[in-house]
């Protein structure tokens, strides 16, 4: 049995370091962890010749105990709250770092695993700006009506299926909107804020196809994005449930083809559900390089089978990036085949204000 674990373990794990069999080496690469760890307690196991199932047993369980740990290291403790009181949205004031925080709420009917109230009393107490939600569909629209006050400007794409996504912010926006990247490749939400007037941020939500579903369309979705991302100028955040694991293939290509940086590189966040032993980073926040990323975490288990991430971030001063490469050209140029005229009006600032919410 010993054997056997580490011949699977070493396999796997030749599999996701050769990146050989292509898109099916993301199924496998969230748990590169996982077979690390299987393969040392079975390499030990051998070598010991003594109680092997014992020493099988005590390695699965410490891969799965350190794994939860790193996702327990930064959670549960909320960012700072850069303003005080956070109950109202008239209590909003414009200050020098912006709160991003993305959720997998598992609120979509097809599942209906999360927990709306918890949701609702987490999301209210939080001390974030912009609160970019997945796995949100119609059924959601209760939330979002029970959360206006906090944050009185939103963006959701539920119109769109299967789109699921949600977009709350208490800063104003200067436009808004949600689209599909390519034809029928993945929708996102999207906002163009200017927090403290430094300058306009443009936040991207979106969630893709997990590679165990589908890692031929994960990749035909992650190569999307990343083209899409590339010709976005200026400072960007992308947030959402991307399925996708630091180990793996599609990470790093997006990061590649991007020049975006995660918030945190290893943040488990899924499971939360029944009990919060999160195992694979799943959910991710990057930003361009005209941002710092001053603090980054997970929150506690809200009632959805994935912990929310969040990051607090800071504009970087031009000093901070001389001759930093472009991320490519034009994004109204590339983006023009895809999002049709009214969204690239939007992101070019000729509507802006809340009219561009019902989009």
């Amino acid at each position: 049995m010993a054997l056997a674990v580490l011949i699977v373990a070493n396999v796997g794990l030749m599999a996701v370091i050769s990146g050989g069999v292509g898109s099916v080496s993301d199924v496998i690469a969230p748990f590169t962890g996982h077979l690390m760890g299987f393969g040392l307690a079975a390499s030990i196991a051998l070598l010991l010749r003594g109680r092997i199932l014992a020493l099988l047993a005590t390695g699965v369980a410490a891969t799965l105990m350190v794994h939860a740990a790193l996702g327990w290291m930064r959670c549960c403790e909320a960012p700072k709250a850069m303003r005080s009181p956070l109950t109202a949205a008239k209590s909003w004031k414009p200050a020098q770092s912006l709160t991003v925080l993305n959720l997998n709420t598992g609120l979509n009917t097809g599942r209906a695993s999360g927990d709306v109230g918890r949701i609702e009393q987490y999301l209210a107490t939080a001390p974030a700006d912009v609160v970019v939600l997945s796995e949100f569909d119609a059924g959601g629209s209760l939330l979002i009506a029970s959360l206006r006050e906090i944050y009185p400007y939103h963006v959701t794409c539920t119109s769109e299926q299967p789109c699921t996504l949600a977009l709350l912010s208490r800063v104003p926006l200067e436009a808004s909107g949600s689209a599909r990247i390519a034809s029928g490749e993945p929708s996102f939400v999207w906002a163009r804020i200017n927090p403290g007037g430094q300058g306009s941020t443009t936040i991207i939500g979106t969630q893709l196809n997990r590679p165990s579903g589908n890692p031929w369309l994960h990749e035909v979705q992650m190569r999307e994005l990343a083209q899409f991302v590339r010709r976005l100028d200026g400072p960007l955040v992308l947030a959402g449930n991307l399925n996708t694991s630091p180990w793996s293939q599609s990470f790093r290509a997006l990061r590649l083809a991007t020049g975006l940086n995660p918030a945190a590189t290893l943040m488990p966040s899924w499971p939360a559900w029944p009990i919060a032993v999160p195992q694979f980073a799943l959910d991710h926040i990057f930003v361009s390089a005209e941002l710092a990323v001053s603090a980054a975490g997970t929150g506690p288990a809200v009632g959805s089978d994935h912990l929310p991430v969040w990051a607090q971030l800071e504009r970087q001063p031009i000093a901070a990036y001389p001759g930093r490469p472009p991320r490519g050209g034009s994004r109204l140029a590339a983006a023009g085949p895809h999002l049709g005229g009214q969204l690239l009006g939007d992101f070019g600032g000729e509507h802006g204000g809340t009219r561009d919410l019902s989009r």
